[in-house]
């Protein structure tokens, strides 16, 4: 029985580290909204379970382009965003506390309208003030929504 039980967790190891375990996106939506300082047109892409209990980022349109790699330590870059808010509870990130977000273009096509991006962060709870990783998640837009982007 141990054999058994040792074999099926070896198993379920090497699928997550093969395959990535995410967070199941049920809901995602993108909105032509600029929350970005500057003058450049942005949208945010939320994403998530559902309507209140997402993540979303913020970047501008300008840097909608496939290799194009956002990275935020404490929040000391203002040209992009990751926020959230799950069960009630909003997510940031923040000064004061080891918080870090990064956004990346993996592609771009105009042509089938498909964008994906990766995203990661570990923000901060406001409420409770403990940190809530996000892992690396993949968020493909597609047909209306990506309209939106350009």
């Amino acid at each position: 029985m141990k054999i058994i039980i040792s074999v099926i967790f070896i198993v379920l190891i090497i699928y997550s580290q093969i395959y990535g375990f995410q967070q199941k996106i049920l809901y995602i939506s993108v909105d032509t909204f600029n929350l970005l300082p500057d003058p450049d047109e942005s949208v945010i892409v939320s994403f998530g379970k559902n309507e209140n209990d997402f993540h979303a980022f913020a970047i501008k349109k300008k840097d909608i382009k496939q290799g194009v790699e956002l990275i935020s330590k404490s929040k000391n870059n203002s040209n992009f965003s990751v926020f959230g808010d799950i069960g009630g509870e909003a997510l940031v990130r923040s000064e004061q506390a080891d918080t870090f977000a990064k956004v990346k273009v993996l592609s771009v096509d105009k042509h089938s309208q498909r964008a994906v991006f990766l995203v990661e962060a570990n923000l901060l709870n406001i409420n409770t003030n403990e940190l809530n990783k996000l892992n690396a998640t993949k968020v493909i837009i597609k047909g209306g929504p990506f309209l939106k982007l350009m």
